[in-house]
């Protein structure tokens, strides 16, 4: 199976083999679960989406996304959006052009630690 590395952050290429991965527990890579991006139909492209989000207590930093092309040629699969959402989410989207072979997609987010960080004041 051919690969297209379309977008993905720096950071979620370094974290992604492990799904989710902890940098001195303070930031972590979180992945959507892969999406079937169909096969085109009609003369008209197949399409998916895919949205990963940071756990309730941690902020999104950045993302990205991984389009995996089928038993095809990588080209006709592309990557039309890679964004951040509202929330603390990642949003992708993919488009497929081959007839006959369907495409996968993950979305990336990365994710940090919400650090409260005492006030000071001065006597």
């Amino acid at each position: 199976m051919k690969k297209s590395l379309v977008a993905v952050a720096a950071a979620a290429m370094a974290f992604a083999a492990t799904g989710v991965a902890a940098a001195d527990d303070v930031v972590r890579v979180v992945e959507s679960a892969e999406v079937t991006i169909p096969v085109a139909s009609g003369g008209y492209p197949g399409r998916a989406a895919a949205q990963a989000e940071c756990p309730a207590g941690e902020t999104r930093t950045g993302g990205g996304a991984l389009v995996t092309a089928g038993n095809s040629y990588a080209d006709r699969y592309q990557l039309g959006a890679s964004i951040p959402v509202a929330g603390e989410g990642w949003w992708a989207f993919a488009t497929n052009s081959d007839p006959s072979n369907p495409g996968k997609l993950k979305a990336y987010a990365i994710c940090a630690k919400v650090v409260k960080n005492p006030t000071l004041t001065t006597p």
